[in-house]
């Protein structure tokens, strides 16, 4: 009897060691541009230590710090692991919408080279993190595990007040694939009623202690993800997806149900924040490989659905390596030099400022600085300043990071130390 495409020994094989390497391969790569860390992410880890948790990923760095872990390196690993995991989410989503190996295998292939992913992951920013959630709350909602699933929506809300939207999504995908209307009042009330007591207990804190009801990891994050290039990369994804959605609207729309509620959350949470396309675009890859396996399939071409998902890879990639990457790399080699120059500075203050000696630094720069100098910023009157300007009036050099590491040089901005005459 002939093997189905998917359960070829070849294809298991291949894909039983091609995801783990491919997302080896993607740690390995977004290692590469660890020190990138934006200003966002230096922003959680001050509030540390002057404020409440302020979400479920903060209170993982605070978990961190307690251990006597350096709560930067906490961050950066968690969001890199986070990553990793989100690719392996991905792949589970993708085998269980596709139902083909070698297509699933494709999509992480896909997302494992995306710039925007890649940059993403060493960032430190809690946006990697809530990706896993949400990749996780949906694979279960696939699978129908709802129990499961409203769990990690919980925890995913609590990360992103945003991914609420996660709340609906599960009570709409309960009733439209419940047999029996009855028994879809039971399965949603119990959705609600787990949901409600991941969040119960977050609430009840932050009242007592005057943290932020909503957390927001997502609205806080800086990390510059919304490109022009990724912009038109998105156009074609959804523009593909669109098709498959028309044509099961038309064709199949039992097929058409069962992913309404996945479709749904990529509507409505692709326009709650300008960030959240990060949570929407794997589910985006995998519905646009979904388009072209039911296009061929609707051609009469089932046996060329896999040659399709290939060649959609190739163009991804292709595009990512010649258009996105190069763009993306050359923001993150930016912002990694004039972090290093101002973190030597920060350092510098920290040993030889006194502890009533006031620090002024550029506004989008404060908590960096505010990190490594381990000291409040000011904003005016300040006997230390950190400028990127040529001179600055009663103020004089006492320090420059160029001259301890020439290679600053290549900074679009060269700050420096100053103190007041």
């Amino acid at each position: 009897m002939t093997r189905p495409p998917d359960e070829h020994p070849v294809v298991l094989l291949l894909t039983r060691f091609a995801v783990p390497a491919l997302i080896l391969l993607f740690y390995v790569t977004a290692a590469l541009r660890f020190e990138y860390t934006p200003e966002s992410t230096f922003a959680t880890l001050v509030a540390l230590d002057a404020s409440p948790v302020s979400s479920v990923w903060s209170a993982l760095l605070a978990l961190a710090s307690m251990l006597n872990i350096d709560p930067w390196l906490a961050a950066k690993v968690f969001s890199m692991v986070s990553c990793c995991f989100a690719l392996l989410f991905s792949y589970l989503i993708a085998h269980e919408v596709v139902g083909d190996r070698l297509l699933a295998l494709c999509v992480v292939l896909a997302l494992s080279m995306q710039a925007w992913l890649i940059q993403l992951a060493p960032s430190g920013s809690g946006v990697g993190f809530a990706l896993l959630l949400t990749l996780a709350a949906v694979f279960f909602l696939l699978r129908n595990d709802y129990l499961v699933a409203s769990i990690i929506a919980g925890l995913a809300t609590l990360a992103s007040w945003q991914n609420i939207v996660l709340l609906p999504v599960l009570l709409l995908d309960a009733y439209i694939n419940s047999v029996q209307k009855s028994r879809s009042a039971k399965v949603a009330l119990s959705i609600l009623l787990v949901f409600a007591s991941v969040l119960l207990p977050w609430v009840l804190y932050a009242l007592y202690t005057g943290a932020a009801v909503l957390p927001d990891e997502v609205g806080r994050s800086d990390v510059p993800t919304f490109l022009p290039h990724l912009s038109f990369e998105m156009v074609i994804l959804v523009g593909v997806m669109f098709v498959g959605v028309a044509m099961l609207a038309s064709r199949e729309r039992q097929l058409l149900r069962l992913h309404t509620a996945p479709l749904l959350w990529i509507a409505i949470a692709s326009f709650t924040h300008h960030v959240m396309f990060a949570l929407t675009l794997p589910l985006i890859v995998v519905y646009a490989f979904f388009a072209v396996q039911h296009v061929m399939m609707s051609l009469g071409k089932a046996r060329l659905a896999q040659a399709g998902g290939v060649l959609l890879t190739a163009l991804l990639l292709a595009y990512n390596q010649f258009v996105l990457l190069p763009a993306t790399t050359s923001l993150i080699d930016e912002a990694s030099t004039t972090s290093a120059g101002l973190k030597s500075a920060a350092l510098w203050l920290r040993t030889n400022a006194q502890e009533d000696e006031s620090i002024s630094v550029p506004p989008e720069h404060n908590r960096l600085v505010e990190f490594y100098a381990a000291r409040p910023i000011t904003t005016s009157g300040a006997r230390f300043l950190i400028s990127a300007d040529r001179q600055v009036s009663g103020f004089e050099v006492v320090f420059d990071p160029v001259e301890q590491n020439p290679a600053l040089l290549a900074a679009s901005a060269r700050y420096r130390v100053w103190r007041r005459k």
